[in-house]
């Protein structure tokens, strides 16, 4: 007889005993059922816990493998272990970089805009690397991206056009990228003499050395100079500007890049300003009782309104005598044809949004002595006749408009004489 096997059944007739012994057999027969599941499913669980293991190592040694094969190559792509020598062009267009946040500017920002600026710089960085992988110059652009992230180098490319070694190593392109070294799209460009902000700004932009020429006179009232000059220092009390650097574009030839950064424009011509403007000729200007910016607003229209340089000193001792002793004669005003309109040329330069009655805030008919700034930016003649006019009692000038014959005048009659025969009368 089997465990399993009952050695009676039970019926209706079955005594007691014989019912309490069957349910204890049943009983034990449950126990024992459920000792072999439990064995059963502990042994089930030991061979899931060695294949999960199994899995688990397998994994590890997948990830580790493909890691190790990330930074290998990486590394090797960092280094530019496996690339041949290659001469090739790279250009990274401003379109690509004028998103980018720099650094300065990060650290005025925090949460949500801090994080939202440095994804972008991150966007540009991808953007560099996607062009540099195209160019040949990285195989791993996304190891780029974490070479650069690392470095810290998001928001410091520059635009422009160079010409790369393909072995070059990621330092060094980085560092390529953030200094302008070994760019090829240098452009000359030559601002003459007595060149308002406008006319610089758009002959900038026909040169390309900015994409727009607003770009430009946007950076003319920025604070970022501030307390890199001296004579930028002085200009930060100053009100009632049209443009803050007006005077202080100096005229020269300068070395640009195609879409350079305006700001960079602006600093190399304040470099260029703040070499020529000498402590001599601050010093000077003391002496004449004038800051350096009323000198240079005073050489601004001496530039403006001379037919040639020989004109200046004349021209020069006229504004001059009428700032010191002009008001016994009841002269309070400089009235210069060339301030009617600043910051354009001409009557005809004036945009038809202004009006055709626009008049300017350094309209020297109205506004008493100098106006709030430079009309023009001068050379270093006017500057000089500003600082020494000719000894004359001129109060008056005019010029034939055809022959540009300078006439000057002591005294009002004297002064509608000359406008007679300078052909200036109707």
């Amino acid at each position: 007889m089997t465990e399993n096997e009952h050695p009676q059944s039970l019926n209706s007739f079955s005594g007691s005993e014989a019912m309490k012994a069957e349910a204890a057999r049943e009983a034990a027969d449950e126990k024992r059922a459920r000792r072999n599941h439990k064995r059963r499913n502990k042994e089930k669980r030991r061979r899931n816990r060695r294949f999960f293991r199994l899995i688990w190592w397998f994994m590890v040694v997948l990830v580790a493998i493909i890691l190790g094969q990330f930074l290998i190559t990486g590394l090797n792509d960092v280094l530019a272990v496996d690339r041949s020598s290659v001469n090739v062009t790279v250009e990274i267009p401003s379109s690509v970089t004028e998103a980018s946040v720099k650094p300065s500017a990060l650290r005025k920002l925090s949460g949500a805009k801090l994080r939202e600026a440095q994804a972008t710089n991150r966007e540009v960085t991808k953007k560099v690397a996607e062009i540099l992988q195209k160019a040949g110059a990285v195989d791993n652009p996304d190891f780029f991206c974490l070479y650069a992230r690392l470095r810290k180098a998001d928001g410091c490319f520059h635009n422009g056009t160079w010409q790369i070694d393909t072995k070059t190593d990621y330092e060094q392109l980085i560092n390529t990228f953030e200094s302008n070294e070994g760019r090829k799209d240098i452009v000359k460009v030559t601002i003459p003499e007595g060149q308002n902000a406008l006319e610089i700004a758009q002959l900038l932009q026909k040169n390309g050395v900015v994409s727009s020429a607003q770009k430009f006179l946007d950076v003319l009232n920025t604070d970022a100079f501030d307390n890199t000059y001296t004579m930028v220092s002085a200009l930060k009390s100053l009100t009632g500007r049209y443009y803050k650097f007006e005077g202080y574009l100096f005229p020269d030839t300068y070395e640009f890049y195609q879409d350079e950064d305006p700001q960079n424009v602006l600093q190399k011509m304040l470099d260029d300003a703040n070499d020529h403007l000498t402590k001599q000729i601050r010093d000077e200007a003391k002496k004449n009782n004038m800051t350096l910016d009323q000198l240079l607003t005073m050489a601004s229209i001496i530039q403006a309104e001379s037919a040639d340089t020989a004109d200046m000193r004349n021209v020069s001792s006229v504004l001059h005598n009428r700032l010191k002793y002009g008001s016994k004669y009841q002269i309070y005003t400089l009235d210069c044809d060339s301030t009617t309109y600043y910051p354009y040329r001409s009557k005809s330069a004036v945009p038809t949004a202004k009006g055709k009655n626009y008049k300017s805030k350094y309209d020297t008919y109205t506004v008493k002595g100098l106006p709030a700034g430079a009309i023009c930016n001068p050379g270093m003649a006017a500057i000089d006749a500003a600082l020494h006019p000719n000894e004359t009692d001129y109060l008056y000038f005019c010029h034939n408009p055809k022959t540009k014959q300078a006439y000057y005048a002591s005294n009002a009659q004297e002064h509608a004489d000359n406008l007679e025969e300078a052909g200036l009368t109707s």
